[in-house]
């Protein structure tokens, strides 16, 4: 998601059930709480879209390079909606990556 009404609509139609799933944010190299240094697979800018989300990483909590690469979303909880929760990558968590051109298609 780019903004946060981009989110709120990847929120709702995109993120199946509910819980925790993984946001298509991946590793920061220095390890680091900003998702402004945060990288995506597809090369997005996320010092750019950072601007517009406004979001942070739970208290404590940081990306890295080797163990903690993965940032997750709680999806429908207030308290996590603008906050992300560190993760190993490996807890067969839901993906939500480039929802973007199902959006623009459905509309």
């Amino acid at each position: 998601a780019n903004d946060r009404e981009e989110y709120s609509w990847v929120e709702q139609h995109g993120m199946e059930g509910g819980g925790w799933h993984y946001t298509g944010m991946f590793c920061s190299v220095p390890r680091s709480t900003n998702p402004g240094t945060f990288f995506t697979p597809s090369g997005e800018d996320m010092r750019e879209i950072q601007k517009k989300m406004n979001t942070k990483m739970h208290p404590g909590h940081f990306i890295d390079e080797h163990h903690i690469p993965c940032s997750i979303s709680l999806r429908n909880n207030n308290t996590w909606r603008w906050m992300y929760h560190q993760s190993n990558c490996s807890e067969g968590r839901a993906v939500v990556c480039e929802l973007l051109s199902v959006k623009q298609d459905t509309e």
